[in-house]
């Protein structure tokens, strides 16, 4: 029986050993072992840097401010209000509202620190207390998600998003809830917290204390809360948010790794690219692109909010797409990246998977809802119209060549840009000629439309006999160049290799793929 146990112990240690090869084996191959690597450093140092330390201080805020409001009493009079409200759609008491409206102003672990308060959490059963996590995480960041959505031209899509995320919301809290019901049925009755004999004198010794030294022990003990909160989010940020963005970005602007931050292999999207199909259908995404919006939610919302602007330039963001990425963004809000640290906070590891499962549904409920209200809202009331400074300013024109006009000597215009051509130049280099040409390539690749597969001009001149030959010679190398380069990036997005390294099958799907053709 000893001897069945070692075997057993050592078959698992290989199959984990084989799993972490193949994983980084794969990942290395694509990338180079020591570009992976840097990659990888680099990333969770700028994670720790600039996500998690601005997380810390959102937890050393809401603290205080949690701590202010239960001192005074803020959350007994939200229970009294909103307990009619609470109870139906999430069953949790009404002074759970107070959770939505903090993560909602501010991130995810804000409900952590006002959790951490027994004052607060007496009033929860533990399965209701469990749930939590996944009840503040579906509000995260909304306020920011929503100002945002609106500062892109549009009004009334957020707001159909943010009913999407609540929808969302009560989907996960209520399967959290029956998920730890099945597993631990004697939560349903056991209190989250009792407050014993020496809470109590504090807490009435406290209320004796003059107004000042509530406030200032109030704020003080909440922010401390908050930097245990912040140190416990580290190792889910670091971890989780650099595998989730190593499998979801692709090379950086040069078109090569150089074992920069946030690079990756672009298997995510490469994989909801095969299947599109259903997200057409699901969230009425016309553009596969519209995926790595999701997908980059869940390690972070914000970083998914700074793909938008692109997005919109493309021509591939209508209505739809908006309400849909609130109630994604709003009710995912990074959860890979904190639902196990805020778990983990909360002393209940163990349900990690469980809360990522439920908040995995919710999330994409959300999404569905909020697409086929927005579908209904159109059908009501029309296409709603995007204010000035919206979408229209990024309107874009389909099947135009790219016109290259010659200006003067050394300068030529690319679209609207003027372009300086720099004697010694290399293509790869930042503003070089070449990488003009494959910026504008880029942002055509999926807004031109061909049929029959015909394909346009990469690059059409104007006045080009003013040019010297040699000029000209130059001129057509920078643009082959940058017609390369492009191809090498959407070979890399779509195969994970630039387009030596490809089959023969391979090229040709790739020259299905690229709609423009270049002919020196």
């Amino acid at each position: 029986m000893e001897k069945q146990n070692r075997f057993k112990k050592y078959y698992a240690g290989i199959f984990c050993l084989l799993i972490v090869v193949g994983i980084f084996g794969g990942i290395g191959s694509v990338m180079g072992l020591p570009n992976m690597l840097n990659t990888i450093m680099k990333t969770a140092h700028d994670l720790l840097l600039n996500t998690v330390f601005y997380l810390m201080a959102i937890c050393v805020i809401t603290g205080a401010l949690g701590a202010i409001f239960v001192e005074f009493g803020v959350v007994s009079l939200l229970e009294r209000i909103l307990r009619p409200l609470m109870k139906p759609l999430f069953n949790l008491p009404g002074v759970a509202s107070l959770g939505a409206v903090m993560t909602f102003l501010s991130d995810n672990p804000a409900i952590i620190s006002l959790a951490k308060d027994k004052r607060f959490s007496t009033y929860f059963k533990k399965y209701q207390f469990i749930s939590l996590t996944n009840f503040g995480t579906a509000f995260g960041m909304g306020l920011l998600v929503i100002v945002f959505m609106i500062s892109q031209g549009f009004f009334v899509e957020p707001f159909i998003g943010l009913l999407g995320a609540m929808i969302g919301c009560v989907v996960s809290t209520r399967l959290m809830q029956r998920f730890i019901l099945k597993s631990y049925p004697e939560y349903k009755d056991e209190p989250a917290a009792v407050l014993d004999e020496k809470d109590m004198k504090d807490d009435e010794a406290v209320k004796e204390s003059s107004m000042f030294t509530r406030i200032l022990n109030a704020l003080l003990d909440g922010g401390k809360s908050g930097v245990d909160v912040g140190m416990s989010i580290i190792p889910g940020v670091l971890i989780i948010s650099t595998f989730v963005m190593i499998l979801t970005f692709t090379t950086g602007d040069n078109g090569i790794y150089d074992g920069a931050a946030y690079e990756g292999v672009g298997f995510l999207p490469w994989l909801f690219g095969k299947i599109n199909i259903i997200f057409d259908w699901l969230f009425g995404f016309e553009h596969p692109a519209l995926m790595a919006f999701p997908i980059t939610a869940l390690g972070a919302v914000g970083a998914a909010l700074g793909l938008i602007p692109g997005f919109i330039q493309e021509g591939w963001v209508d209505g739809n797409a908006i309400a849909v990425f609130t109630a994604i963004g709003m009710c995912w809000s990074g959860y890979l990246s904190t639902h196990t640290a805020m778990l983990d906070a909360l002393g209940y590891r163990k349900l990690t998977s469980k809360a990522i499962l439920a908040h995995t549904i919710g999330g994409l409920v959300a999404a569905i809802a909020a697409h086929w209200m927005f579908v209904l809202y159109t059908l009501a009331f029309g296409t709603p119209a995007t204010f000035e400074g919206g979408a229209d300013r990024y309107s874009t024109v389909s099947n135009a060549p790219v016109i290259i006009e010659f200006v003067s000597e050394n300068q030529v215009k690319v679209g609207d840009r003027v372009f300086t051509d720099e004697a010694g130049d290399t293509p790869e280099e930042e503003g070089s000629l070449a990488r003009v040409i494959e910026g504008v390539l880029l942002s055509n690749h999926e807004t031109v439309e061909v049929q029959d597969g015909e394909k346009i001009d990469a690059a059409g001149f104007i006045a080009a006999e003013k040019l010297p030959e040699a000029t000209r010679e130059s001129l057509m190398t920078e643009v082959q160049a940058g017609f390369d380069m492009y191809r090498d990036r959407i070979a890399n997005q779509h195969f994970g290799r630039p387009v030596a390294e490809l089959t023969t099958e391979e090229l040709a799907e790739l020259d299905d793929i690229i709609p423009f053709k270049f002919e020196k």
